[in-house]
């Protein structure tokens, strides 16, 4: 977990140097944590115990038990996060969005989202890019960067910031680090005894701290919490189930053959004299039994049998077990884990992933206003003060459920004739609708007359329309 507590900037008159002290030894006290959640990810877990003279084979079983069910953690809720616009509260289109398209935000944003996740906390900067005097988002890492709050529970900006961007490779190449505050950006080379040299400060201007913090799961404290933390305990009882089942796979799952009163061939050494162990008694070879062999004998003394195989049935049960339960901990849907999909309804799909969608619903509640704080950033920079104290705006979200589109065409369709809500207002919630995609409807619209036409909720006006084709036709032909 993320203690607040590190994280409260404890002294506002400390100088520079003395901010960014305190700053790496928070860096290097979280690293630790940071790292585990990042080997859990990658699938490098504790594996389950096993005796010091256990044989190699046990221990290669042992390295493969190991099911890294983690990634789904990650992966399902940033999958069904995607921002796909802006809104205020007098602009459809606001001049910000334009920064968000050429900092590339609509690919790095998963990453955003994939990080907060994992380590509870991302970072993301708005900074001159290197090369031009033009300003941009720019993720940052977690493992190398620390924010410090006056109060990390209620500030939107941090007071300042550091982040390490790169690390030195040798003395001659060094790393490079950043501080940032409500004033300057300085950049400092990091040479390999951590020292910081060649400061260039960068006036921004923007009267706060341009960095904004994306959290998963806050408390009122200021602690914040990943998704992988609380569920390595699960996952290890997953891989330890995985591990007890083959095991009993490998060695017991199947009839066991023994015979008694049998001897094989006697051994002789080298001058062709019968070897004899320690006990005095003639040496025989060992007879080789497994299950392609068959086993004869003429002694009427000798016996032979079988010894059942151990049943599999409690083990896949109980492994089974262990993964709904990671799915219930995580809010995950069972058969996205399990594959038991078979004469599901779409009802009964929509129920599963119910839990998830809320998780995720909280999420995108906590990550918008981290985006709209992203904004106000860029508003503040381009003097707009109207965009920086508009408190109604808010992201537009991609719709990543798993309804048709012909229902839920069929929905808004419903919604325009029987509630008299405006069509136009409805072209974002249609599936697969970008902003690019509502502004071309919005144009084309506009140059063909058509917003009374597409607002009126009569029948008859849907009516026209069906008759009328596809808008996005008309306007490409230029028929009426």
């Amino acid at each position: 977990m993320f203690e607040g507590s590190n994280i409260v900037a404890p002294n506002m008159t400390n100088t520079v140097e003395k901010r960014i002290e305190e700053m790496t030894w928070a860096i290097r006290n979280d690293r630790e944590a940071y790292n585990k959640f990042k080997d859990y990810l990658d699938g490098n877990h504790a594996l389950p115990h096993v005796p010091a003279s256990a044989r190699a084979e046990v221990r290669e079983i042992r390295d493969r038990s190991t099911l890294n069910l983690i990634p789904l953690l990650v992966g399902i809720p940033s999958q069904i996060s995607f921002v796909d616009g802006l809104r205020r509260s007098k602009q459809l289109f606001p001049e910000e969005w334009t920064c968000w398209k050429r900092s590339r935000m609509q690919s790095k944003q998963t990453t955003i989202f994939r990080t907060a996740l994992i380590y509870g906390v991302s970072y993301v900067a708005y900074e001159e890019e290197s090369k031009t005097d033009k300003k941009r988002f720019n993720l940052l890492s977690t493992r190398d960067t620390v924010a410090f709050y006056e109060d990390p529970v209620n500030d939107r900006f941090p007071v300042y910031a550091y982040t390490i961007k790169s690390h030195p490779r040798d003395e001659d190449t060094p790393g490079r680090a950043v501080y940032y505050d409500e004033d300057v950006t300085i950049h400092y080379d990091l040479d390999t005894e951590g020292n910081l040299t060649n400061a260039v400060e960068v006036f921004h201007g923007l009267g706060v701290c341009p960095v904004v913090r994306f959290v998963c799961q806050p408390d009122d404290a200021g602690n914040t919490r990943g998704v992988i933390e609380s569920m390595i305990p699960v996952q290890d009882r997953v891989n330890q189930t995985s591990f007890d089942l083959l095991m009993t796979q490998s060695f017991s799952s199947w009839k066991l053959r023994w015979a008694s009163g049998m001897m094989g061939d006697p051994v002789f050494d080298e001058n062709g004299d019968p070897k004899i162990d320690a006990d005095g008694n003639q040496v025989y070879k060992p007879i080789p039994i497994s299950q392609s062999t068959w086993i004869t004998v003429d002694d009427p003394a000798a016996k032979v049998g079988t010894l059942d195989e151990t049943p599999l049935n409690g083990f896949i049960e109980a492994f089974e077990l262990a993964v709904k339960h990671f799915a219930v901990v995580g809010q995950l849907p069972p058969h996205s884990l399990l594959g038991n999909m078979s004469n599901l309804s779409a009802e009964t799909l929509q129920a599963a992933m119910s839990q998830t969608l809320r998780f995720g619903h909280v999420l995108k509640t906590s990550w918008g206003d981290a985006m709209c704080d992203l904004f106000a950033l860029v508003a503040k920079d381009q003097g707009v003060v109207a965009d920086v104290e508009d408190y109604e705006a808010e992201v537009r979200w991609r719709d990543m459920s798993d309804n048709t589109l012909a229902a839920v065409v069929d929905a808004l369709g419903k919604a325009v004739q029987m509630l008299g809500v405006p069509g136009r207002g409805l072209w974002g919630k249609i599936p697969g609708m970008t902003t690019g995609d509502v502004e071309m409807l919005e144009e084309l619209a506009d140059e063909q007359g058509l917003n009374a036409m597409v607002d009126d909720p009569s029948l008859e006006a849907a009516t026209n329309r069906e008759a009328s084709g596809p808008l996005e036709l008309r306007g490409l032909d230029g028929a009426q």
